[in-house]
């Protein structure tokens, strides 16, 4: 930890594409890290979504598992969409996803950190009364390892404007890599496999938007050294969503499903989760365990009628506007998801081929079929492929570790070099 600061509290925010949270611990006892499980509307759980909803004047009404569509009353009138995703307007992707008309992405992460950080100060305030925010609290901020310095200093400025900072010069907000973070936390894990020093391990860290990957080595000091360079790419969870949304605009539309997402959005919404927790939680990638769900659209989207046209309407008229995918159709809005992470493990292979491990972290990570589709590709190359204990929380405690303790990364690889041309006048 740096001199000349007072420091007390170390706090880490995992700020997630589709779920958030954070992590603290106190440096007298600094081998006792917390995770966040109290939630309003929710408790027993370590994230929350990365959910806002607004009124007409996009003023916050609520937040996290309170602003995400649960199943809407039907005589009620859903004049607002939550605002979702909106992390994914950093980085590099091309198509952005929608927000409510006239919500600024940056105001949507300033408004998010804002709740984020009262719900820090009320947890840590309830243990210690007189601690000062500003000036003893150190944040670890997490990021994607593909953040350029433009959106590092984006998150930083929102950090300011949400209150968890209150300059943008601190010191007591530091970024470190999603990836990095979770590697320090799987250094308990590569001794649960008896590695010691020496060993080289890749993090694979599959969250909700992106997917990072990161190659360290253990050193005999208890640090790690970075043996290549961070990468990562959109990808995760939220991209089968996206796929199962394709499938039901083969079903109904592409215009009706556009109408619905703009008018009936809380009801689409609901859909989607329901589908998350009958399909995609539960698929492994075999066909002999594959149990297909039959959904009632009338039941989800009692108006959908109204937006069908044409032969998709007779045709989902034919079905009693039933839908049921089935298992190549679920395995089809995977594989485009699970084939780009193998890829990007690929590259990180051909540049250290000598892996003794292997760690899946991230929300992702706990899929079946994505555990599955990953051993059985790498399982000749790496000795080693595991899911931790917790890996929806790798990034939050190992975050913790390193602003408890920065010197733990040795050495890192740069991702950009800077330089100046000398000239030699004559």
């Amino acid at each position: 930890m740096s001199e000349n600061r007072d420091i007390r509290v170390v706090v880490a925010i995992d700020f997630g594409t589709t779920y958030s949270g954070f992590a603290y611990a106190h440096r007298s006892s600094c081998q006792y890290i917390v995770t966040n499980e109290s939630w309003e509307g929710c408790a027993g759980q370590f994230k929350i979504p990365t959910v806002l909803q607004y009124d007409e004047n996009l003023n916050i009404k609520s937040w996290g598992y309170i602003a995400l569509a649960q199943k809407p009353a039907r005589k009620i009138e859903v004049k607002t969409k939550p605002a979702e995703l909106f992390k994914l307007y950093l980085g590099k992707l091309a198509k952005k996803p929608p927000l409510p008309e006239g919500l600024d992405y940056k105001k949507a992460i300033t408004d998010y950190l804002y709740k984020m950080g009262e719900k820090i100060r009320e947890t840590l305030n309830a243990h210690w009364q007189n601690l000062d925010v500003f000036s003893q609290v150190l944040f670890i901020l997490t990021i994607p390892a593909e953040f350029d310095a433009r959106d590092i200093s984006i998150m930083r400025e929102c950090a300011v404007s949400a209150n968890l900072i209150n300059e943008l010069s601190s010191r007591n907000l530091i970024f470190m890599t999603e990836p990095e973070a979770a590697a320090i936390q799987c250094i308990e894990t590569l001794k649960e496999h008896e590695l010691g020093a020496g060993s080289t391990y890749m993090i694979v860290d599959c969250g909700g938007g992106t997917v990072d990957l990161t190659v360290r080595k253990f050193l005999i000091s208890e640090s790690l050294s970075e043996l290549t360079e961070r990468s990562g790419d959109f990808g995760g969870s939220t991209f089968v969503d996206r796929e199962f949304n394709k499938f039901l605009s083969r079903k109904i539309g592409e215009s009706a499903l556009e109408n619905l997402t703009e008018n009936y959005y809380c009801y689409l919404q609901n859909l989607i989760q329901e589908f998350c927790r009958q399909v995609k939680l539960p698929f492994t990638g075999d066909p002999s365990t594959f149990e297909s769900v039959e959904f009632d659209l009338e039941k989800f989207i009692p108006n959908i009628k109204t937006f069908v046209t044409g032969k998709k309407k007779e045709f989902m008229e034919k079905e009693d506007w039933l839908i049921e995918p089935n298992f190549e159709e679920v395995k089809e809005m995977f594989d485009p998801v699970i084939t780009k992470i193998i890829s990007l493990i690929h590259d990180q292979l051909s540049v250290c081929e000598n892996c003794s491990a292997m760690f899946l972290v991230g929300g992702f990570s706990e899929s079946q079929y994505l555990q599955i589709r990953i051993k059985e590709e790498f399982k000749q190359k790496v000795k080693i492929i595991s899911v931790p204990t917790q890996p929806i929380t790798a990034i939050l405690k190992g975050a913790v570790k390193f602003g408890l303790k920065e010197d733990i990364i040795s050495e890192r690889v740069l991702k950009w070099t800077y330089g100046n041309y000398m000239y030699e006048y004559t």
